[in-house]
């Protein structure tokens, strides 16, 4: 499908697509009625640096990290459940939502709920329990690695208390005695290595802010003890040489006093680089406290956050829209029928003849009559002049009007169609030829009266069957007249000849108002007359309904000349120029009632 056939297509559809836009936003509007408040409240913290950056901070933290920290702590379970405690009911982790404000340090913490200050109270304890528990998290940082440096500084004290006493009784057994607690130290220190190697090694691919914190800290820690091991290993070589057979001696010339006294430096300088690390970490932890604070403190909101009206009307009207299209789109591939007028000829073969509405400003549609200056009545004018101009030399002079499906139209096409005939000083007789469905005389005001049945069953003259039609001149109307009711079989063909051809004799053009395509009598009326026009209602006649009338036409030999397309559906539910004319009732005083009675008075196509 082409842009242009679609285009043509939602045109032809426009109602439905405002049906559709407009039962979307109703129920927008519905749904934002029935949509219980929601309120936001909103608190802001500031990640503050009390320091610069610095070498002496073993554990440092980028403003990166710490931000991200921040935001994985602020929905941190141990953050939730804290406020939960506090206010009695369980906090819905979905209704809060965390975000960094661009290029600061500011954590932003909106929490939604159905009580506007329930939702400020939550958002605060937010707040309040991120601020501490941001500071038990820096804390044990510190508080784990300073645990260990104690530890180290107790065992290199006791080495250092255990040298000096020794330093002025040296045996081979106090020195075996030295190794062995140097060796089980060595262990220690060696089992701790491979315990944070095995931590560091099993940390995640993708680490959370908090991980990646912790990993940093396990690194510094092994760090260190690399180091211990690296002065432990030396002092332990310098005992293990000091041990050996063969050196004696005593005084500072002695190897073994020397080995121990460098042993004893190596000690102190253990012990010296633990105190200095213990004081950074001190000094770090110090400057860290109190890094985050509440910039500003969360109000109850006045107006809610949801539902939001504006916004529900458009999203649910642009719903409504695709879905109609949607439909439209759906039902167009399942719809047979001729909708656009370039289909006539390219599925029939036949020529397009004219384009004319049944229903508009006329209330029995002979609008020609009734209001000749309408469009609608100069859509019949043109079809008349096209069907003159086509039949030049080839002697229409009797024209059968037959509808393609069912209800397009003949018969107001028909009549229309003799009238503009008329008007140009024609003699035009129009016949009613559906005995079973006879509606020309109703259609000009006129009771049922003696035609085509009693002239055809004997019982009248030609002359004793024409009626003539007041205010238009040149027109006469051959109605059905009255058919045996108990009669099955079709109409007599040498009847109807004989019929037609002294019809000619009194008027210039005979128009005859077809039977119903599926009743025989219509091949006998397509047989006998000079041309048959098909009437085809657009969106309503089916493509194999026209083919199949058409075929039917083509195999006994009758000369189908065109088609007329009817472009006014009977269920058109909007029609501009009556919503005018409504309106401009309205103005001149009338009570909407009246006004709508007037109105609803459209006229319906026969059949």
């Amino acid at each position: 499908m082409e842009i242009k056939d679609l285009i043509s297509l939602m045109w032809r559809n426009v109602r439905f697509l405002i049906l559709g836009l407009a039962a979307g936003a109703v129920l927008g509007l519905l749904v934002a009625n029935i949509e219980t408040p929601v309120y936001e409240a909103t608190t802001k913290v500031l990640i503050s640096r009390t320091r610069q950056q610095s070498n002496a901070d073993m554990l440092p933290l980028s403003d990166e990290q710490l931000l991200a920290i921040n935001l994985q702590l602020a929905k941190a379970q141990p953050v939730l459940d804290d406020v939960s405690a506090k206010l009695g009911f369980k906090v819905d982790a979905d209704r809060i939502q965390v975000s960094a404000v661009p290029n600061t340090l500011i954590v932003q913490i909106k929490v939604q709920d159905g009580d506007p200050n329930q939702a400020a109270m939550i958002a605060n304890l937010l707040a309040e329990s991120l601020i501490q528990k941001n500071e038990t998290f820096l804390s044990a940082r510190y508080a784990t690695f300073e645990e260990a440096i104690n530890s180290q500084l107790g065992q290199a004290q006791q080495q250092i208390d255990s040298l000096q006493a020794e330093v002025g009784q040296i045996n081979d057994s106090n020195i075996q005695a030295q190794l062995a607690q140097l060796d089980q130290q060595i262990g220690q220190i060696s089992a701790e290595i491979s315990a944070l190697e095995q931590d560091i090694a099993g940390a995640p691919g993708s680490p959370t802010p908090i991980d990646s914190a912790t990993l940093a800290a396990r690194q510094a820690q092994l760090d260190q003890l690399h180091t211990l091991m690296n002065l432990y290993q030396q002092i332990q070589a310098n005992l293990t040489f000091t041990g050996k057979p063969g050196q004696g001696g005593s005084g500072l010339e002695n190897p073994h006093l020397e080995s121990i006294q460098s042993a004893l430096d190596l000690y102190q300088q253990i012990y010296l680089n633990l105190v200095s690390s213990r004081e950074s970490i001190h000094l770090a932890q110090m400057q860290s406290r109190q890094n985050v604070v509440q910039l500003v403190s969360a109000t109850a909101p006045k107006k809610p956050v949801r539902p939001m009206p504006v916004l529900y009307i458009l999203l649910a009207g642009l719903v409504g829209l695709i879905i109609a299209a949607t439909v439209i789109l759906i039902m167009d591939q399942f719809d047979s029928s001729l909708k656009i007028p370039g289909q006539t000829e390219a599925l029939l073969g036949i020529p397009l003849m004219g384009l004319v509405s049944d229903a508009g400003q006329s209330q029995n549609g002979l609008v020609t009559a009734t209001a000749p200056y309408s469009a609608e009545a100069e859509a019949f004018r043109a079809l008349g002049s096209c069907m003159e101009i086509t039949g030049t030399g080839n002697g229409i002079h009797t024209l059968l009007v037959v509808n393609a499906g069912q209800a397009e139209g003949k018969t107001t096409v028909a009549a229309n169609l003799a009238i503009v005939n008329a008007q140009q000083g024609k003699k035009v007789i129009l016949m009613d030829g559906d005995l079973k469905h006879p509606y020309i005389h109703s259609l000009f005001g006129m009771e049922i009266q003696k035609g085509l049945a009693d002239f055809i069953n004997d019982r009248l003259e030609v002359r004793n069957i024409f009626h003539v039609v007041e205010n238009i001149a040149g027109l006469t109307l051959i109605p059905t007249g009255i058919a045996e009711s108990d009669s099955t079989g079709w109409m007599d063909a040498e009847k109807l000849s004989q019929l037609l051809l002294e019809l000619q004799k009194y008027a210039d053009l005979v128009i005859v108002d077809s039977p119903s395509p599926e009743i025989a009598d219509v091949q006998i009326f397509a047989s006998k007359v000079n041309a048959v026009l098909l009437v085809i209602r657009l969106g309503q006649t089916r493509i194999e309904s026209a083919q199949a009338t058409l075929k039917r036409f083509q195999l006994i030999g009758a000369r189908v000349i065109g088609a007329v397309l009817n472009q006014t559906p009977v269920y058109q539910a909007i029609d501009w120029r009556i919503l005018s004319k409504f309106f401009a009732k309205q103005i001149n005083g009338k009570d909407p009632y009246t006004a709508n009675k007037e109105v609803d008075k459209v006229p319906i196509s026969p059949p």
